[in-house]
């Protein structure tokens, strides 16, 4: 019996069925690569690269289950690879772990890196695939979702996962709970919805202000804070001007972005009576001025379809109803229906482009994927994050969902509703037992196991929810590290808290050979060095890792740098210094000493090739004329496609006061890759300059 669909049309019952099997998956994803390559390949840039084919792939894979057969559909399969190409997806399956010496920090595998470099020779990746494929043909599904895993569980436990939806009432015992509870579950950052507003009474500083000073004080770089808007006032004339400055007020404060509820088109009211619309012009100001300060909006309206159904025990979602009946809203003389908030956000979206808009609950809309879809392909400045909406995507198709991930990698975000005040609350909430410690950190393991596994048929996170199970969507790690925080970290590259590394002290000094082979580099912390300078859009293919340590004498610095180009003056010089070493290829690192002048730092470079530069900015040397005794060796490994880098500054052109445990010096660290046109930072500026003292990070000297 014929049928359509995909290359899958071309295949028998009986190969549909043996390619089906999960123990052959990765020698189908094998040829699934092979006809991508045989199509064409794809051009590369810095954008798309190695992804742009591999992504595609990826992509066809979920949507189809390909054969031996599908070779012979390349032809079609062309039509589709740019289509798909922006897609982005790096097939995990195409990177392979590279350990610094001792170390867990990835590179990229130099087969794949050779493919980069190798235009029109598709067949070595049939040879790549084969021979993965070929040492996983005895073992089943679990292993792939062991590797995606093992992946995950190391961002957890370096506390890199941001959590875009929470709700915290800011007392020092709830933000301790909160703290408690992300620690266990490991989450880095929680993003504050509830952050308040910045109206002040007399002298008294608002409720946003009160928060985020307690927060930043008691729990340092573990909460942003999103403002909400005072409404006091709605039927003045100077409204607008007057939220205007509200917003104006919360970003001076540091508010990272600007909360609106669903008491927006359901519950506010005008001094009439009449409720006042999520599209109202006299709101048109305070989105715009969102859009011109960088803040994201992240806006709930409407809630889920069956809030709008009879109020009774039929309602799939009763014992959530039962519990808050101002949540029923199917009062069609006091409540617009579901569809109209909806179209009247996105007629909002539309009219204010130069606003980012996070639709929160999964655009206010889980429950019609194809409107989620449609809507993001309309609306370049809308994104989706998944908050309390998991039990409900779950229902879906998984290979739909997965597919419609895969193809919106970049503008969905990780995000859980959960809340901490007398109570928690975990997605939802009713007059049940009240949540436990233990509860929560079972409600965040539950994400992980839909978003990291293929389970089929389990317990969803928030049981009031529904009486229903969910099926997980197993997605590649290159997918999930956007959606956990690569796409929030470029969404809040402006409010980012500013990172610690934190230096422990040595005995002993020792020669520098460049190699990174010293056990000390081991036991020194790690951080990457992986977000472009200005918009905080992370490179994970050339992820540089740096490492610090100090002894009495010197101050250590050493990085791990992935490549597939190296761009550099020819001829090196060694004898000097070379002015405009940052033109080319370059690690650098910009320490402030000076507590009383930030403007006051030293900048130090080195090159693959060794070249050097060291200056003071800020103080009594100009130009060159400053020499701190810098010491540095470079070493390119072309095998494994890494350059590496050992320097040592001496303390004493640094500072005439000796650092000691608990001194704290500024710093940033940086890279620039030319082939990638990719400068990348540490702590990322927002700016087009990596001169931004105020975006510099903290280096703690440590025992």
């Amino acid at each position: 019996m014929a049928e359509s669909g995909g290359p899958e049309g071309l295949l028998s019952a009986r190969h549909r069925l043996i390619f089906g099997h999960e123990k052959l998956r990765s020698l189908r994803n094998a040829f699934m690569l092979f006809a991508g390559a045989a199509a064409g390949w794809l051009r590369f840039d810095s954008e798309g690269g190695l992804n742009g084919l591999s992504n595609t792939v990826q992509a066809f894979r979920s949507e189809w289950a390909p054969d031996f057969t599908v070779v012979a559909a390349a032809s079609e399969l062309a039509k589709q690879l740019e289509r798909r190409r922006r897609a982005n997806i790096s097939d995990s399956r195409l990177a392979v772990m590279a350990n610094w010496p001792g170390g867990n920090e990835s590179a990229i595998n130099p087969a794949v890196l050779a493919m980069k470099s190798q235009r029109g020779v598709p067949f070595v990746i049939l040879g790549v695939c084969i021979g993965s494929a070929a040492t996983q043909i005895g073992s089943n599904a679990a292993e792939t979702v062991a590797t995606v895993r093992q992946a995950a569980d190391g961002w957890r436990r370096e506390h890199r996962i941001i959590d875009l939806h929470q709700h915290i009432d800011c007392t020092p015992e709830h933000l301790a709970r909160a703290v408690q509870i992300m620690d266990r579950v490991g989450i880095g950052i929680a993003v504050n919805l509830s952050g308040g507003t910045t109206t002040r009474q007399g002298d008294a500083p608002s409720e946003f202000g009160r928060n985020k000073q307690l927060a930043d004080r008691l729990f340092p770089g573990r909460f942003i804070h999103y403002m909400n808007l005072d409404y006091t006032g709605w039927d003045q004339p100077d409204f607008a001007e007057r939220a205007v400055r509200q917003i104006e007020e919360g970003n001076r404060l540091g508010a990272a972005g600007f909360k609106e509820f669903k008491r927006l088109g359901l519950y506010l009211r005008d001094g009439a009576g009449r409720v006042i619309k999520i599209d109202d012009p006299k709101l048109d100001p305070v989105w715009k001025r969102c859009g011109e300060l960088g803040m994201p909006v992240s806006i709930h309206v409407a809630d889920p379809k069956a809030f709008w159904l009879p109020y009774d025990q039929a309602n799939e979602r009763w014992k959530e109803l039962k519990d808050h009946r101002n949540w029923w809203f199917g009062d069609t003389h006091q409540y617009p229906a579901h569809e109209q908030l909806l179209a009247a956000l996105n007629r909002v979206i539309a009219r204010h482009p130069e606003t980012t808009f996070v639709c929160v609950h999964f655009a206010n809309n889980a429950e019609d994927l194809d409107w989620v879809e449609q809507s993001l392909e309309k609306h370049p400045n809308m994104r989706a994050d998944l908050a309390a909406r998991i039990p409900e995507i779950g229902r879906h198709d998984a290979e739909k969902v997965r597919r419609l991930f895969i193809k919106y990698q970049d503008r969905i975000l990780f995000a859980t509703d959960f809340q901490v005040y007398n109570r928690l609350t975990l997605g939802s909430g009713g007059s049940g037992p009240t949540p436990t410690d233990d509860d929560a950190a079972v409600f965040f393991q539950k994400h992980w196991r839909w978003l990291e596994t293929d389970d089929r048929q389990f317990e969803h996170m928030t049981p009031i929810q529904g009486d229903w199970r969910i099926d997980a969507i197993g997605l590649p790690a290159a997918v999930l590290r956007k959606i956990y925080f690569d796409n929030a970290r470029r969404l809040l590259v402006r409010s980012m808290p500013l990172p610690v590394l934190k230096a422990k002290r040595i005995n002993r000094d020792f020669k520098l050979d460049g190699k990174l082979g010293n056990p000390l580099w081991r036991k020194a912390q790690a951080v990457p060095i992986e977000c472009t300078l200005k918009d905080g859009r992370a490179i994970p293919e050339i992820s540089t890792t740096a490492r610090c340590f100090w002894s009495d004498h010197y101050l250590y610095i050493g990085y791990q740098c992935p490549f597939n180009e190296i761009t550099v003056f020819t001829p090196p010089d060694l004898k000097k210094e070379r002015f405009g070493l940052w033109e080319r290829d370059v690690v650098e690192a910009f320490i402030g000493t000076d507590a009383g002048n930030a403007r006051h730092y030293y900048e130090f470079e080195v090159a693959p090739d060794g070249e050097w530069l060291d200056l003071e900015l800020g103080g009594a040397s100009k130009n060159l004329d400053w020499n701190s005794g810098l010491e540095s060796v470079a070493r390119v490994n072309k095998r494994q496609r890494v350059w590496t880098v050992e320097m040592r500054v001496p303390l004493a052109a640094l500072d005439r006061r000796k650092p000691v445990p608990g001194t704290r010096w500024r710093l940033n660290l940086y890279r620039h890759d030319l082939a990638h046109q990719a400068f990348l930072a540490w702590s990322p500026t927002a700016s087009s300059t990596a001169h931004t003292p105020a975006k510099f990070g903290y280096l703690d000297f440590e025992e």
